[in-house]
Parts: C-alpha cells; structure tokens; sequence
C-alpha cells in the first residue's frame, strides 16, 4: 500500500488511466459481439460508467468491465461527496479568526496541518486561501518565496510563516520580506531550540561542564548552535562542548569560533569510538546520528555509566526499559516539536518585536507612547532578516535572565547581567560569520562592538539593558505566561 501511494503522488496521471481501463475492456468486449457498429460500442462502454447497460450481450470481459465500472464511478462520487465536505469545512473555518492554512508537498507539512485548531491543509501551491495565517512548508524554499513575491497583494498585512530547509532567513533583506508579518522557520531550529529548553543546564551554572555532540549533519550544527547561543547562565561556568563528526569548512569555522568567555569548543578529528579516553570524561553525550545508536548507547554505558545521554530520533522509541537506566533519553519527535504553537511562536516573536522597539526607542531618545503598536510593527518591518533574527534570539534568551533575578541570582540592571547579555549578543554575531573591525560595515559583517565587555563606553553598556519601563513591562507579562 506505501509503494502504491508513493507511485501515486509522483505519478497522479496513473489514477485516471486506471479510470478508463472498464471502457477500453468494454470497447473489447461489445466489439466482439459482431452486431454493433463503432458508434454502438463507444455508446455501450460509456453507458456501464452510469450503471445503465444498453445491450444484453455479455463477456466475462464485459461483466469485469461492468464491476470496474461500477468501482470507478463510486470513487468519483465519494470524491466529489469528499471535495465538497471540504470545501464546506474550510468556508466555515475561515471565521476563525486564528484560522491557518498549511500549504504543503510532503508529510510533516500534512502532520501539522492535522494539528490545526482552526485551519486546513493544501497539497501543494495554489492561489492564497483568504484567511489570516499561512503556513508554507514545501519541500523547495525557491518555490516558497516565489509564491510570496506573486501572491504580495493578497498576502499583504496576513501572517506568514514560512518553512526554510537550506536557505538561511538571516541573509535577506528587508525588500525580500514584502508587506507582510513574515515569521521564518526550521525544523531543526525548533528542535534544537525546543531540547535546550527542556534540557537546560540551569542548574549546572557554576560548573565545569563537558557535553559530546556527536554527528556531521544539520541536526548535530543546530543542536551546537542553540546550545552555544543560549547555555549562558552565569560568568563562573566553563562548559565545555566537544564534537565528533564535523568535517571541512564547519569544522574549521567551529575550530575558531571565539565563547568570548570560560566556555571552550573543541572539534575532535578522530570518530566518537576512537576517543573513549575523552568520552569518559563526558557529563552529558547528545548523539544525532541515527544509525548504530545501540552500539553508541553501549560503549558509552561501558566507560561512564554515569553520564546523561540523548540520542536522536524521529520515531517513537525508549531505552529507559532496555538499559534501566533515566538518564538514556530520546529527543527528536516531531509530534511535539512541529506544533501549531512552536511554528507560530507567538509570544517569542512579539517580544523579539518589543526588544527591537525598545532599542529604536533609546536611539531616538524617546519613550513607548501609550498606542505604540503600529509604531513597532513599522519598526519591525524595516529589519532585514538577520536583525529580526537578532532580536528573536534576544527574547529566547530572556527567560534566564528573569530566572537569575527570581532566584536571587543577580539583578536584570546589574553589570554582571550585562555582561552576559553583551556575551550573548556576540555569540549571536559571530556564529553568523560576523567579526570585529575598528568600523562597522553591515554589508561586509563587521561590527565595531565585537570586543570584550570592559572595553565597551559606558553608553554602550546600558544598551544591554532594557531601556522603556512600558515595554519591560509588556516583555514581562509575556515571560510569565510561557
């Protein structure tokens, strides 16, 4: 049954050819009866569709010809019966005012899209339905900036969020983004962002921690890359994260890329198995690769039977029962990763909108008026895709910050917390390929503020803090109900 649905998808024209194979066995059959001319034969093959035969004569080939027919012509009708229920479903659902829309050409768009509280799906492109959300998940980003660009008018003030599998929304401009609320994307993102929530290393602030990340693949970057962007807790920490896998141009960037603290990145050239010396040593193994995980899971319980271990894996799968043992965990299901919720992100994206206000309001030197919705909502629109970014991994940083000062830790106005927020900020620059230079350049990614905090002016400083008490206020309220 999954190959024939499979030869279907790449392959639709198989179903309509299989539609007329009652009439060109009819044709056969009528036509070997002797006693009708051309004209009869088509007349009597067509007529078994309506299950209406105009001759008598009979075949075991005019019989399976007639059951055929019969099977064809119900599908049709549970077809249309199928078309029409939709179409009333997604009239209807279109009142919704959260109601979405899930364009899509493969099954993680389809999962979501089965999801929706208020919405339906579209296999592949058409014109823009008329409802509020749009989410685009198709396998070919090409094509999904494409039907923005021709679809600019309709979609103009809808939401928009789009699924990117290799290109990176950090590189366009403002002009790439239309007039729309544009929301970018990925699935190995929303992952790896979505583990180091759950998995956080809170509690480990004031350790020498080491993590393994074992994997050559985009799984095993992104996994790097948010846990870098957000393990920063404190300025005593010293993690560690070693790699096993990486090869060529991202091992080489990896190999240089400055924790502008205690933390230290070190790529190991031999396989994972080759370096068991350094894997006892490990606190925490996160293995993306899917294959020999078994094999992986072993030899690690062999030498630090201690150690926490995460393994990858889009199915649904335990080794808790297997080993006994809590602490082998599996991460990567996409049922609870690619939500409604996680791809809309609502909340994360509005306070990445107050953030990026908040700094446009201490450059002009003003306070938020008390109807300053549309005056962000321009703000935000004039960014190109990487200060959007920029100001989105800001606010998922945030809930740290207000954690340190709920414990007690430190103060979110204090020097210490600015300095781990300048910390931040640099990391953000230079995992995007920015470095320093005496003058800034955006074009060319360079940044004049890419030093060490002490060497900042003291205006500078402050720029790590929050700047309008009414929108530290709304930034807040929002923490709270995440």
């Amino acid at each position: 049954m999954k190959i024939l649905k499979k030869l279907l998808e790449k392959y639709p024209w198989i179903k309509y050819l299989a539609g007329l194979v009652p009439f060109i066995l009819a044709c056969i059959g009528y036509s070997q009866s002797g006693e009708m001319n051309a004209f009869q034969v088509i007349y009597a093959a067509i007529a078994i569709y309506f299950v209406n035969p105009v001759s008598d004569y009979e075949t075991p080939i005019i019989l399976f010809a007639k059951i055929a027919a019969v099977v064809v012509t119900a599908g049709i009708i549970l077809s249309f019966v199928k078309y029409a229920f939709y179409k009333i479903e997604h009239f209807f659902s279109r009142f919704s005012k959260d109601a979405t829309v899930v364009y899509t050409d493969n099954e993680l768009g389809r999962a979501l899209g089965s999801t929706l509280k208020h919405g339906y799906v579209v296999d592949g492109l058409s014109k823009p339905e008329r409802v509020k959300n749009h989410i685009l998940m198709l396998s070919d980003d090409a094509e999904s900036i494409r039907f923005v660009s021709q679809n600019a008018k309709a979609l103009s003030n809808k939401n928009v969020y789009m699924m990117m599998n290799s290109l990176d929304s950090s590189l366009l401009g403002a002009g790439n983004l239309i007039n729309t609320q544009m929301h970018f994307f990925n699935v190995n993102d929303l992952m790896a962002r979505d583990f180091w929530k759950k998995n956080n290393l809170y509690d480990h602030r004031d350790e020498n921690y080491k993590i393994a990340i074992v994997g050559s693949g985009d799984i095993a970057f992104a996994i790097f890359k948010y846990g870098y962007l957000n393990n920063i807790y404190s300025l005593k920490h010293s993690f560690e994260y070693h790699i096993w896998g990486m090869e060529g141009s991202r091992a080489d960037f990896l190999k240089n890329l400055s924790t502008e603290n205690n933390d230290k990145i070190i790529v190991h050239e031999n396989p994972w198995d080759m370096d068991m010396d350094a894997l006892i040593d490990m606190d925490r193994l996160i293995n993306t690769e899917k294959e020999d995980q078994i094999d992986f899971i072993q030899k690690v319980l062999y030498v630090n039977p201690l150690a926490e271990i995460y393994c990858y894996s889009d199915e649904k799968i335990s080794y808790t029962d297997i080993y006994g043992s809590d602490k082998i965990m599996v991460f990567g299901d996409m049922e609870n990763i690619l939500t409604e919720d996680n791809v809309k992100s609502e909340k994360l994206y509005r306070q990445g909108k107050l953030f990026n206000y908040d700094y446009a309001l201490r450059y002009s030197n003003r306070t938020a008026p008390s109807d300053y919705e549309k005056e962000m909502e321009d703000e935000w629109k004039k960014l190109d895709g990487f200060k959007k970014s920029s100001s989105i991994a800001r606010a998922d940083h945030y809930w740290i910050e207000k954690r340190l000062k709920n414990d007690g830790v430190m103060d979110e106005d204090s020097e210490d917390a600015w300095r781990i927020e300048h910390i931040r900020w640099s990391r953000f620059h230079l995992v995007n390929h920015w470095s320093f230079a005496e003058k800034r350049d955006n074009s060319r990614r360079k940044h004049n503020l890419l030093i060490p905090y002490e060497n900042l002016p003291l205006s500078e400083k402050e720029k790590d803090g929050i700047y309008d008490s009414t929108i530290k206020a709304e930034i807040d309220r929002l923490d709270r109900e995440n």
